[in-house]
């Protein structure tokens, strides 16, 4: 009798690749619409253009900042007429959104750990605590992983 477990890994080849598919059209269509809107916008404002999403007969059209989303404002109805010419006339509306700004993970403070006559002290209250396994277990895990810290 052989028993085999189910592993909860799934291969590439598992997966729905319809799903895939669709959303890379879709992509490729945001990307198209993208490159038309570009061509109705002067030079330095297209380049300030991040994404694009059709909602319904909305299009969102996310920017860099709020100073160039005021100014593509300004260029609404030349990009709504250029949609059209280009096949897609059920855009009726344009909603400019600013994009949130990539963060940077900030240093921090530097790690101090504890000096190992201090670790030495923790391995001392191991010994002398008898009345609970979790504390003692807890410890000893903490003991030995600010020893591997400090030496590695």
């Amino acid at each position: 009798m052989s028993s085999s477990k189910k592993s909860g890994f799934k291969s590439a080849l598992d997966f729905d690749v319809r799903q895939l598919s669709v959303m890379q059209a879709i992509i490729a269509e945001q990307m198209a619409m993208l490159a038309v809107i570009k061509t109705a916008l002067p030079a330095e404002i297209a380049e300030q253009v991040q994404h694009c999403v059709h909602s319904g007969n909305r299009l969102l059209l996310y920017m860099a900042s709020a100073g160039w989303a005021s100014q593509v404002r300004f260029y609404q109805r030349d990009i709504l007429t250029k949609l059209a010419e280009s096949g897609h006339r059920k855009i009726g509306a344009l909603q400019v959104k600013i994009s949130p700004p990539i963060l940077e993970p900030s240093p921090g403070r530097p790690v101090q750990l504890p000096s190992a006559e201090n670790i030495s002290l923790i391995r001392s209250q191991i010994e002398d605590k008898t009345d609970s396994d979790v504390l003692k277990q807890a410890l000893l895990r903490l003991a030995e992983t600010l020893d591997k810290r400090l030496q590695g």
